[in-house]
Order: structure tokens, then sequence, then C-alpha cells
């Protein structure tokens, strides 16, 4: 069993949510599902790891403002989400 542990660094109206178990912030399984409302057009979505490597880099088109977007952790390691070049979410995976 694999639990996240996500925790907010900012303002950033993003929320997760585990689509394959456990309670939010809490998740079993790989993948969380994040969503938000207030942004623009298109946002700038990066994850990185605990070491600094990116995993995920790219521009999201958001429908009517709301973010919607589902990221695999499922190995143990501090994961930072930014949005638009700023630090949001700060995701730790472990067993």
């Amino acid at each position: 069993m694999i639990l996240f542990a996500i925790t907010l660094s900012g303002q950033s109206g993003l929320t997760g949510s585990c689509p394959y178990g456990g309670s939010y912030p809490y998740c079993v399984g790989g993948e969380i599902r994040f969503t938000g409302t207030g942004y623009g057009a298109t946002v700038r979505v990066t994850v990185k790891k605990s070491s600094g490597q990116v995993i995920d880099d790219g521009e999201y088109t958001t429908n009517s403002g709301v973010l919607s977007f589902v990221e695999n952790l499922s190995f143990a390691d501090t994961y930072e989400i930014s949005i638009n070049g700023h630090v949001v979410l700060t995701v730790t995976t472990g067993q």
C-alpha cells in the first residue's frame, strides 16, 4: 500500500483527490487527480522529484478556467507541483 501526503504551500485553489482509494490527502495507489478553478485559458504545470528531476512539464488547457490533471506518483519521494512557475503543492509519497 502506498500512501500520499499532500500539503499546500501557497495559495493556489488546487486540490487533490484519490480516484483509486484512500482519503485525501492520503491516497492509496499511484495516481492523484488534481483540480482547481480560477485559472487562465492555459497553465504550465511542472512536477519535480526531490532530486530536482522534472517528471512533467507541460502546458495544460483549462475548461473555462477549470484545471484538471492526473499524475502517477508511485515511487516514494517528495514531489513539487508548480503552476506557472510557482510551487503550489508538495506531495510526499511513501508506503
